[in-house]
């Protein structure tokens, strides 16, 4: 079947992938790059050619005087007339509004492809209706094409351009231009492209849009999450700078942590027999450590664990990844949904450096006192769960197991805000500094600088239920990496 297709320039991608929908047909579109009467007899010679009038409905397109010409002219010509539907809440009024339509306003999908080829298979298998027989040239004479008041054009284009409709805009400052406008101080080629520039603008984000949408479904939902991730990846091609929900940071998951919320509270932290009250504002911390799994997507990253940028927050990091370009692998016997062990803390601390870029968020290691307020909620209890130790809350030595455990494992060790393994499994790397000044070899002066240390917590398999206590820790070098030392994270405003 020889068909025209009538849209408005903003959905010209839609367009162009309809035309590839309908390649078994003899397909025509105008490009819509010129005004004048030319053109417009060209469109007649068209509609008069065409046995069928393909009809893309978007608010624009219902709203466009030459679009509405079009499907009135090919209307009064008895063709078939084939809507489709292609942006959603579009407005249909009086003949449309009677017609049906195909459906592509959530997408190409298999169920609209369906509709659209198979109303033009109907219409093919019709018997053929007596035709009208005019010329395009007889119908030229009948019909002209929508008018413009050349003294009012570049009020109307620029009323147009003022409310989004950049469409019309372009076709009346063209129409302007076809017809001689001139003006000593508007620079109308100037206009045009500002219009045009609009409009290409609008076009890139509508077609984005309706890429877009279906890819959210698929990704929203468990069975369908990582062909929506893989889709999502294929758009970014495309569309690099279009992701409204964050597709992006959310397929990255698992590498994004499960956020539990920690509001603002108090929590006393010992030192050396003294007890200091803090404030700690509320914030989300990781529900479990750092597991394997998300570990190794910052390591088997292009842009992960070997690219220099995440070391530079200080020089010692620097220096400390210059002589260590890989990661220490996990056991072969340990499983993706165990935390990682054998990282330091200049590791922890690339990897949160690196997430956040990755995310947009503010992703850091918690503070001593906000792991500490996590552990224990609005309570001074020794572990996450009470006062009394249970072995079977925890991951200790107690336990026998001697190696780490799935996250998850231990519902019944949860902390007072859901937090999982706060107790045992692997000690957590805190981003709270400690300085010692070095011993003095004359009792005058240090023989070398402060010693840097960092704080741990939270016992590890290896460690008894005294190390497991909430208010237990040690102070380690940053460059400690052994199995029993993980890290988990925080998300903060």
């Amino acid at each position: 079947m020889r068909l025209f297709i009538s849209y408005a320039r903003v959905d010209k991608p839609f367009c162009q992938q309809i035309v590839e929908t309908l390649d078994v047909h003899e397909v025509w579109y105008d490009h819509r790059i010129a005004a004048g009467q030319k053109w417009w007899e060209e469109i007649l010679k068209r509609l008069t050619w065409c046995e069928g009038f393909v009809y893309l409905l978007s608010k624009e397109s219902v709203t466009s005087d030459y679009c509405k010409q079009e499907f009135s002219i090919a209307h009064k010509l008895g063709k078939h007339i084939f809507p489709v539907l292609i942006h959603p809440n579009t407005p249909l009024a009086g003949e449309l509004k009677d017609i049906h339509y195909a459906d592509f306003s959530n997408g190409f999908d298999v169920k609209a492809v369906k509709q659209i080829l198979n109303s033009i298979h109907l219409a093919e298998r019709e018997p053929k209706a007596p035709s009208i027989n005019i010329t395009a040239s007889t119908l030229a004479g009948a019909v002209q094409p929508p008018t413009v008041d050349a003294a009012s054009v570049i009020d109307e284009a620029a009323e147009a351009l003022d409310a989004g409709n950049f469409d019309r805009a372009v076709y009346l400052l063209k129409t302007a231009q076809e017809n001689g406008y001139a003006s000593k101080f508007i620079d109308l080629n100037a206009v045009i492209k500002e219009a045009e520039a609009a409009l290409e603008k609008q076009s890139y984000l509508r077609n984005a849009e309706r890429e877009y949408r279906p890819i959210v479904a698929l990704i929203k939902r468990h069975r369908t999450f990582q062909i929506g991730c893989n889709a999502f990846n294929d758009f970014r091609r495309d569309f690099p700078d279009y992701d409204p929900e964050g597709l992006a940071a959310l397929c990255l998951m698992p590498t994004v942590p499960v956020w539990c919320d920690v509001p603002a509270g108090e929590v006393i932290v010992e030192r050396e027999r003294k007890r200091v009250i803090y404030h700690v504002d509320a914030y989300k911390i990781s529900k479990f450590p750092i597991t394997n799994e998300q570990y190794q997507a910052f390591v088997d990253a292009p842009d992960g664990y070997a690219n220099d940028k995440w070391w530079s927050f200080s020089n010692e990091a620097c220096e400390w990844h210059k002589g260590h370009m890989k990661a220490v692998e996990p056991k072969p016997t340990e499983t993706k949904d165990m935390p990682r062990g054998y990282v330091c803390w200049y590791e922890a601390t690339a990897f949160c450096l690196w997430l956040n870029a990755k995310t947009g968020q503010k992703v850091s290691l918690p503070t001593e006192q906000q792991w500490q307020r996590a552990a224990q909620g609005n309570t001074t209890h020794r572990y996450p769960w009470g006062n009394k130790f249970d072995k079977t809350s925890c991951n200790t030595s107690e336990s026998g197991i001697k190696s780490t455990t799935p996250v998850g494992k231990y519902p019944q060790g949860v902390s007072p805000f859901g937090v999982y393994d706060m107790a045992g499994n692997v000690w957590e790397w805190c981003s709270t500094k400690q300085v010692s000044q070095a011993a003095s070899t004359t009792g005058i002066l240090p023989s070398a600088p402060p010693a840097i240390s960092y704080i741990v917590r939270g016992g590890s398999y290896l460690g008894s239920m005294e190390r497991a206590k909430t208010t237990f820790y040690f102070k380690l070098d940053p460059v400690h990496r052994y199995s029993t030392i993980g890290f988990r994270v925080v998300l903060t405003t």
